[in-house]
């Protein structure tokens, strides 16, 4: 069943991220490593997990004032919280800032947060 992200709620560290606009979730990947051995009869490869990639989560948020240039590179606790969703990530590097605004509109802010371990 799909959910209505109307009410979707964030937070990083103690910011609360207001008006969530959109959340994407990217690059979540695990490397793999072939390990087939050359003595092997069979055709088909053999593979293990590598290290994994927590990813990036982006946010357009409106009228969040404690979204500062001076957070970047910074680490806190990231949530997400709304129908259907809830997600919580120990490390969250506030990665990257983005602003806009237009005459008679609210400003927007895009926050690219890199999850780590």
């Amino acid at each position: 069943m799909a959910f209505v992200s109307q009410g979707t709620t964030g937070t990083w560290g103690s910011t609360a991220l207001g008006e969530l606009v959109t959340v994407s979730v990217d690059g979540v990947q695990a490397d793999t490593l072939e390990v087939t051995p050359r003595s092997r009869t069979a055709r088909d490869k053999s593979f293990l997990c590598g290290d994994r990639d927590s990813g990036t989560v982006s946010i357009t948020c409106r009228g969040t004032a404690g979204m500062l240039i001076s957070n970047v590179g910074l680490t806190a606790a990231l949530s997400i919280g709304g129908a259907g969703v809830s997600w919580s990530f120990p490390v969250a590097i506030f990665q990257s800032l983005g602003w806009s605004a237009s005459v008679g509109e609210l400003q927007a802010f895009t926050v690219t947060f890199k999850l780590g371990a």
